[in-house]
């Protein structure tokens, strides 16, 4: 008999309660917003709650990805987790949500795998609570706004050589990598050469993954640079008057996603994992966890 498949393993999982995970963890109840069954969300005023808990020890997996199907930074950081857990420590894992890009890919999902994994594994890999999606509209929001600005007149004076803020969609589609827009009649727009990146490797999701707070959020999405005047002098979101709206899409992305992991192993100390966005990239990411 083979060794069954990641999603033969993660299927026939017994999944805790998340208000017990939470509950083991020391995240107070009533900050935990459900979202079925498989994940929740933490609401930022966890963090005031939790600040006189004894700091724990902080651990970075991280490595240059040089094959398509990744190195398993995943898999090492969920099995780290549920080894300490095993030995009697707390472990909390931290990763990041996975693109559909390469989930639907060569790549594959990015919720671990054998019986190291995050489960429900299919609602980590596909959309989770939203948040990607936010991401993606939140930037793409920037990029309309920044295309009625050159409609309406340019008062900006953008350098229509130098605008450097694209647009972004989760999944792969190369056809989208580069074309021309503003096309059709004169309320189209102004025609121009742009294109779609993926979404995780958007500005927005760096500044999601750096921000402290939903105002530090607002104040750092207003320092995005979307472009360049011919003298060469930076364009901001906060100039074209779109952080605000940007900040608004994101107000419930910023709450971090609690889940859990693959019980495989009889431990006295339950293990949890909480799912943030982070910036990701085509050659690097990843996966911390802490202990205490």
């Amino acid at each position: 008999m083979g060794f069954p498949s990641d999603l033969d393993i993660a299927s026939k999982a017994t999944l805790k309660p998340l208000t017990e995970v939470a509950a083991e963890s020391g995240i107070p109840l009533e900050h935990l917003e459900p979202y079925g069954s498989g994940a929740a969300k933490i609401q930022l005023e966890a963090i005031e709650k939790m600040q006189d808990r004894p700091k724990a020890k902080y651990v970075v997996v991280s490595a240059i990805t040089p094959t398509p199907l990744g190195e398993g930074k995943t898999t090492t950081t969920v099995g780290l987790g549920m080894g300490f857990s095993h030995i009697g420590k707390r472990g909390v894992i931290a990763i990041r949500q996975p693109s559909m890009g390469p989930t639907f890919g060569i790549k594959g999902g990015a919720a671990g795998g054998g019986y190291s994994q995050v489960v429900p594994m299919e609602l980590l890999n596909l959309h989770l609570t939203g948040d990607m999606h936010a991401v993606t509209a939140a930037h793409n929001m920037c990029s309309a706004a920044l295309d009625a600005h050159l409609f309406h007149g340019n008062d900006l004076a953008l350098d229509m050589h130098n605008i450097t803020w694209r647009r972004v969609i989760d999944v792969n589609d190369r056809a989208l990598r580069n074309g021309v827009i503003g096309l059709g009649g004169r309320l189209d727009g102004v025609p121009r050469e742009t294109g779609f990146d993926i979404t995780a490797a958007s500005e927005v999701m760096a500044t999601l993954a750096l921000c402290t707070s939903l105002q530090d959020l607002r104040e750092r999405l207003g320092r995005i640079v979307v472009g360049y005047t011919k003298s060469g002098t930076p364009v901001t979101a906060e100039e074209l008057k779109v952080a605000g709206s940007m900040a608004v899409i994101l107000r419930e992305a910023i709450k971090p996603n609690l889940m859990q992991t693959l019980q495989t192993l009889h431990t006295q100390l339950g293990w949890f994992l909480i799912v943030s966005n982070a910036l990701s990239s085509p050659t690097a990411s990843a996966s911390t966890w802490a202990t205490t």
